[in-house]
């Protein structure tokens, strides 16, 4: 069953059927929030406060993985960080209904980061360095992180899909190579001899400050990583970066030591995942709520700016490091 045709058979009844399910009682009341890769709702619970109710896009992430980032959630919860953890229901936090896997998790209200307020940047880095510290064992179930690979194969999505013009061909290849040939020189000349667990998706979204302390929420990329893969995203400022930097790093070493070498790679991260997205954007162009979402995909106007920004990519390329 394809993702797009289970997830069209979340309507409000089977959304409810799936929450009570594991014994709790609905109040009928049902909000969706902003999550494309899954479908993400806030359902009200009669006489106590809404949960969180997450359906995981089918065929993305098997149950090992899945139960692999639950269990780490848990851990990191009882550690002391500041995750949103799973629910648990006589001893489960993974469940299916209408083939598909969901979960159950605490609703948080607060504020997300503020992008260039150096306090907050502090804090943050205090998190993810708890966080990271708390995380010492490596996966055994979730994806490792292997930029190349990654590019190679996003690049070849968008080449053979439908959506980039014939006209512009021409030249997303050549700055695609450009960028693959300064990303491979980077982990040449520097590449962890281990990878370590990561959040995965760390930008400001994926934060929430809450009663004043930063909470890590959608843990639903975590992988083997490099540190500054959880950095990097915090950095607004493409120009003059370091105060920005420093102050996420200066936090991250009130738990860990920092790999200053790392820095090397941002440039690496940020243009995987500049690739990446247009052919994430290309694969789940199926899924109608992809659609209502970016309407703009696929049009000229769109893969000009792309083009762009890939450009960009290699314009600031050694900012970070400089």
């Amino acid at each position: 069953m394809s993702a797009t045709h289970s997830f069209s058979s979340l309507v409000p009844d089977v959304i409810l059927d799936a929450v009570e399910s594991t014994g709790l009682w609905s109040d009928s009341r049902i909000y969706p929030l902003n999550s494309y890769e899954n479908r993400v709702y806030q359902v009200g619970i009669e006489d106590s406060t809404p949960v969180i109710a997450k359906f995981y896009r089918p065929d993305r992430w098997s149950e090992a993985q899945i139960l692999e980032e639950h269990r780490t959630l848990l851990a990191l919860k009882d550690e002391g960080v500041a995750v949103v953890a799973p629910l648990a229901f006589a001893g489960k936090t993974l469940f299916c209904h209408n083939d598909i896997y969901f979960c159950l998790s605490p609703q948080l209200v607060g504020q997300h980061p503020e992008a260039d307020n150096l306090d907050e940047l502090y804090q943050l880095g205090e998190l993810i360095g708890q966080a990271h510290q708390k995380m010492s064992t490596p996966f055994v179930e979730r994806i490792s992180v292997s930029p190349l690979a990654q590019m190679d194969d996003a690049a070849k999505q968008v080449w053979l899909g439908k959506h980039l013009p014939e006209k512009l061909k021409p030249l997303y290849k050549k700055q695609i190579s450009t960028l693959r040939d300064l990303s491979e020189s980077r982990i040449q000349a520097y590449w962890p001899t281990q990878l370590r667990p990561v959040h995965g998706d760390s930008h400001r979204s994926n934060l929430m400050l809450h009663q004043g302390q930063f909470h890590l929420l959608d843990f639903d990329d975590c992988q083997n990583g490099v540190a500054v893969q959880d950095i990097w995203l915090h950095l607004t400022q493409t120009e003059n970066p370091r105060q920005q930097l420093s102050e996420i790093i200066e936090g991250y070493e009130v738990f860990l030591p920092f790999e200053t070498r790392e820095l090397d790679l941002i440039d690496v991260f940020k243009s995987a995942r500049v690739i990446c997205y247009a052919a994430w954007l290309q694969n789940r162009w199926s899924d109608p709520a992809f659609v209502r979402a970016f309407p703009w995909f696929g049009s000229d106007e769109y893969w000009i700016n792309h083009l762009n920004e890939l450009k960009n990519c290699e314009l600031e390329w050694g900012n970070i490091s400089r």
